[in-house]
């Protein structure tokens, strides 16, 4: 009797840990995804991700992004948590914050001489992701965020750059 008592308790504390950590409903545990921005093709823009379920609604990931555009470029690098109201990683709305670090540079009169800053950034990002095809592991992502770049005010006078600006998300990848 004593041993049937105890491995109902073990059931209901497995049942519970999994809950967390398993998305019921897809079938996978800690779920992860590889994204890129495609658009680094035709085009000097480019981003990198990798997400990772650590609780249910809850993830950390990393992103690399470049931007070439007219005389600016943008380069970073982001660790990122975002919460899933929905509550299932990697599909839906999500919420988050980053953190990270930010290398801007604009073009001077000669082509030539770039005037650099690099620092740290903090962002906030409101994204929506997809998971499509017949397995659920084609992940599209889409998203709006404002970056603060973390610079005294003459570092950023310097590159003509403001204190915040806007970032857009468009992700492809993988879910496993």
């Amino acid at each position: 009797m004593v041993d049937q008592i105890n491995r109902r308790k073990r059931a209901r504390s497995e049942q519970s840990f999994d809950s967390v950590f398993v998305d019921n409903r897809a079938g996978f545990e800690q779920p992860f995804y590889v994204g890129l921005n495609p658009l680094i093709v035709p085009f000097d823009l480019g981003a990198g991700e990798f997400e990772v379920g650590v609780a249910q609604g809850t993830t950390l990931g990393a992103s690399v992004s470049y931007l070439d555009y007219g005389d600016d470029r943008f380069t970073s690098a982001d660790l990122k948590v975002r919460y899933y109201p929905g509550e299932v990683v990697l599909r839906g709305f999500s919420v988050g914050f980053t953190a990270g670090y930010l290398r801007y540079s604009v073009a001077r009169v000669e082509p030539i001489n770039r005037a650099v800053l690099d620092g740290p950034a903090i962002g906030i990002v409101t994204d929506y992701n997809w998971l499509l095809g017949g397995s659920q592991r084609f992940l599209v992502g889409t998203g709006l965020g404002a970056k603060r770049v973390i610079a005294s005010k003459a570092e950023r006078d310097e590159v003509e750059l403001r204190r915040a600006y806007v970032t857009l998300r468009f992700i492809v990848g993988l879910a496993f």
